[in-house]
């Protein structure tokens, strides 16, 4: 039986970007990430979006998803055929770079994007996303259990993002690493693996999504770091000003997968599995109040706001994973309460 998304519609009112995502439906490795030491750049113009070519494998990567591109461009006209609406499920969300897509179809359905599986629970939700790169066209094949095949072309929205320059950070976190910075590097960057090996089927982001803290937005998905002169990868999700040890909520119900206090660049971290591979990230907390394996409920405090790790001052950095691809947080909970943004703007 078809379910109706609307009060999703609610709960993203005021996100005029939504999205849908490009990429192995359970790839586990994220394309941009900033934990990871990145050589030098040139500085680039504002407004230009840039990829941080750290390796030939990113290079050869690059260079797939630029053909990928290309072809989809070509038959973009030929997939408006599809472009009507299907009969046996739907799609609601973010149309745009950086997006998330929530769809229902029949149970038993099988569900592909771009020719990717993807995981559709027993009562027939799934959930896509685009990254902040991704092509401005995908297609969504939804095969249902009698053999029908139903299509749809998705045109994403193409996105500018902003530079931010940071300085005055500690240098140790931004490069020149030591042999022993690099081994806890590599320590960190193998928990956060280990810790997203599973996800559970259980649609938890259907209760929609809210803000983990409110306060002054201090950085915004997708803009390209400069960290002390030295281009980095681009921010991978949104930054909330606050005070240290404000409390820090989950904004959707979930599974912790890691609680860690000591990583080196992200410092107090924890992982939330929201289901179907829909990860939360909260980073530089002071304090943690939750542990691997536990349940928690929308709205419970998960810990506090701090100042660890690779930071200038105390926030909250939140940041989504989907099928370990980043997509942008602020789409699925739209804009700051206006009485916080009243606040900031008076401080």
């Amino acid at each position: 039986m078809m379910r109706n998304l609307s009060f999703f519609r609610a709960a993203m009112c005021g996100a005029s970007l939504l999205a849908v995502g490009l990429s192995g439906a359970f790839a586990q490795d994220a394309k941009h990430t900033d934990d990871i030491p990145t050589s030098d750049n040139a500085l680039i113009e504002a407004g230009k979006k840039v990829k941080n070519l750290q390796n030939e494998g990113e290079k050869i990567d690059l260079a797939k998803r630029a053909k990928f591109t290309e072809a989809m461009n070509d038959v973009a006209e030929r997939q408006k055929v599809f472009a009507g609406s299907p009969d046996h499920f739907t799609i609601e969300g973010s149309f745009a770079q950086g997006g998330l897509l929530f769809g229902q179809t029949e149970r038993g359905a099988k569900v592909t994007l771009d020719g990717d599986n993807v995981l559709v629970d027993n009562d027939g939700r799934f959930l896509i996303g685009f990254g902040r790169d991704s092509a401005l066209s995908a297609l969504l094949v939804v095969t249902l259990p009698d053999g029908t095949v139903e299509r749809r072309a998705i045109e994403i929205e193409d996105r500018e993002f902003p530079v931010d320059r940071i300085d005055g950070i500690d240098q140790s976190k931004v490069s020149g690493f030591t042999e022993a910075q690099l081994a806890k590097i590599a320590v960190d960057r193998e928990k956060k693996k280990a810790a997203r090996k599973e996800s559970h089927e259980l649609a938890d982001w259907l209760a929609g999504f809210d803000w983990p803290v409110t306060g002054r937005i201090s950085g915004v998905f997708g803009s390209q770091r400069i960290l002390n002169g030295e281009p980095k990868n681009p921010h991978s999700g949104v930054d909330v000003a606050a005070p240290t040890g404000t409390p820090i909520l989950a904004p959707a119900p979930g599974v912790v997968r890691l609680a860690e206090d000591d990583m080196y660049f992200e410092g107090g971290l924890v992982l939330l599995d929201h289901g179907h591979w829909l990860e939360s990230a909260f980073l530089h907390m002071s304090r943690i109040d939750v542990e691997p394996g536990q349940r928690v409920e929308k709205g419970d405090v998960i810990g506090a706001v701090g100042a660890t790790g690779r930071v200038t001052g105390p926030h909250l950095h939140w940041s989504l994973k989907w099928a370990g691809m980043l997509v942008d947080p602020q789409l699925t909970v739209g804009p700051m309460p206006l009485k916080e943004l009243s606040n900031s703007a008076g401080e």
